[in-house]
C-alpha cells in the first residue's frame, strides 16, 4: 500500500489513506464479507469451452479483449486482486507485441 500510495502521488494521479488500527487482534465494526463475480467470460483455448484464449482476445474477434476476474476458470478462496493485476501485466506485455 505504501509503494502504491508513492507512486500515485509522485505521478499526480491520486492519493491514499492508509489507516491502521493499533489492535491487530481487533476486527473493524463494519467489515462485511463480499463476493468477487468471477468466470462470466471464461478463460479456455477452445472457444466451446470459453469466451476468450490465452491472450485474453475474444474468440473469433480481432482487437477485442478482456482483463479482469471474468476470464478466470475458477475462482479461489482469497481475494482475486493480485491475480488480476498480473493478468492485466501479462496483457499488456501481449499486446505491446502485437501492436508493434
Amino acid at each position: 500500500m505504501e509503494l502504491l500510495a508513492a507512486e500515485l502521488a509522485r505521478t499526480n494521479v491520486g492519493r491514499v489513506r492508509i489507516d491502521v488500527d493499533e489492535d491487530p487482534t481487533s476486527w473493524p465494526d463494519d467489515l462485511a464479507g463480499g463476493w468477487h463475480h468471477m468466470g462470466t467470460t471464461r478463460m479456455s483455448d477452445d472457444p466451446t469451452r470459453g469466451v476468450v484464449d490465452r491472450d485474453c482476445r475474444i474468440h473469433g474477434m480481432d482487437g477485442i479483449y478482456v482483463a479482469g476476474s471474468s476470464v478466470f476458470a475458477t475462482a479461489g478462496s482469497g481475494t482475486p486482486t493480485m491475480t488480476i493485476v498480473a493478468l492485466a501485466l501479462r496483457l499488456a506485455d501481449h499486446l505491446r507485441t502485437v501492436l508493434a
